[in-house]
């Protein structure tokens, strides 16, 4: 293992003791046995660390969500799974759960949401791109509002608590995925995707 990365792993044992708020360069500095020159010289400073922990975290998320993304099925059912994997990625590490229910309140709020465009949000971005180069999309006039809702939509679903993964699948299907308006989803215009977005209530509402 290298120095790089056994530095964020000890980042991550100091983030689970402390907090990600109140963590620093010095807590990451006796708990790994790396310099602070050479942490700044890896990161930057602590922002750059923290920002790196994240992603390095999410390696497996990434790992998985990457063969489903380029593997078989429909595009709609393939990008629902690897939204939903985000949002159980955030809520399977307690302190990342927390930044996420803390939302803005939470000092480093900016650095939770760049890691999260820099994660899910280009995978999410390569899939569309993808589907709207090869004619199976049609993406809206303003892509990056969509992006950005679809981001702000996992961060409001990661900061909830659920008892199986199959209830998180629901949740991105009756909330997120009707917007999209992808094929084999709902067409059109908003009205039809709210239409199919009661239709899905009603039939929770419905069940025992």
């Amino acid at each position: 293992m290298g120095g790089r990365e056994a530095a964020l792993d000890a980042s991550a044992i100091v983030v689970e003791r402390i907090g990600f708020r109140d963590v620093t360069i010095d807590h990451v500095v006796r708990e790994s046995g790396v310099s602070r020159a050479t942490l700044y010289r890896w990161f930057g400073n602590r922002e750059g660390l923290l920002l790196a922990l994240l992603q390095h975290l999410a390696g497996p998320y990434l790992e998985r969500s990457g063969q489903i993304a380029v593997g078989l099925g429909p595009l709609e059912e393939r990008l629902e799974q690897v939204i939903a994997g985000g949002i159980e990625s955030i809520c399977n590490t307690p302190w990342i759960h927390k930044v996420a229910q803390e939302g803005l309140l939470h000092d480093d709020f900016s650095i939770f949401l760049a890691a999260h465009k820099s994660i899910t949000g280009a995978l999410v971005r390569s899939m569309l791109e993808g589907a709207a180069a090869s004619g199976q999309w049609t993406p809206p006039d303003d892509l990056e509002r969509l992006l950005e809702w679809l981001l702000h939509q996992m961060l409001v679903l990661g900061a909830d608590d659920y008892a199986a993964f199959e209830e998180v699948r629901q949740r991105v299907a009756i909330y997120i995925m009707p917007v999209l308006a992808l094929p084999g989803g709902a067409q059109g215009e908003v009205a039809e995707r709210l239409e199919r977005i009661e239709r899905k209530l009603d039939g929770l509402a419905d069940r025992p």
